[in-house]
């Protein structure tokens, strides 16, 4: 019969193999979802990446934020965020404005030609997110949906300490 001892090292190598195969699965999808979302804009001219960040934008923040909070937001640089935001600004999608108060800081500001694009797409949008997740029951996205939090605050958490 086998110890305590022999069935917790089972467990940690079956866990770790299970992380292992987690971690590639979460690249893969990020990549596959990726590429759809990227068609599924490519008409529009439209990046995954500006897609992300007009997402960020209208909804992550209360004020237009500056570039760098953008940037802290989507875990990438202000100068990748500086491309972005002058690509969606040439497009009319946001404006880049001088913080009034600190001349140095760049706010960016979504626009209303932003918010009636994404109003026009509610449909499209809403048939796309629905067929990411078929095949998933309630009580699975409740379930992902949960685990995914806990992931995005480790994942933070770690993010912030690997960047001191």
């Amino acid at each position: 019969m086998k110890d305590s001892n022999e069935i917790k090292e089972e467990y940690r190598s079956e866990r770790l193999e299970m992380e292992k195969y987690i971690l590639i699965v979460l690249f893969l999808i990020q990549q596959r979802w990726g590429y759809i979302i990227g068609k599924d804009l490519a008409d529009d001219q439209i990046t995954t990446k500006q897609w992300l960040m007009m997402i960020v934008m209208a909804n992550a923040f209360r004020n237009p934020p500056s570039m760098q909070e953008v940037a802290d937001a989507m875990s990438t640089t202000h100068q990748n965020v500086k491309q972005l935001a002058t690509r969606l600004e040439a497009r009319g999608f946001l404006k880049i404005e001088r913080d009034p108060e600190n001349r140095r800081i760049n706010r960016l500001k979504v626009t209303a030609e932003c918010f009636e694009y994404w109003d026009k797409r509610t449909p499209e949008n809403t048939k796309s997110i629905v067929s990411l997740f078929q095949g998933l029951e309630d009580v699975d996205i409740k379930n992902l949906f949960e685990i995914m939090g806990k992931l995005e605050r480790t994942s933070s958490e770690l993010y912030k300490e690997t960047k001191k």
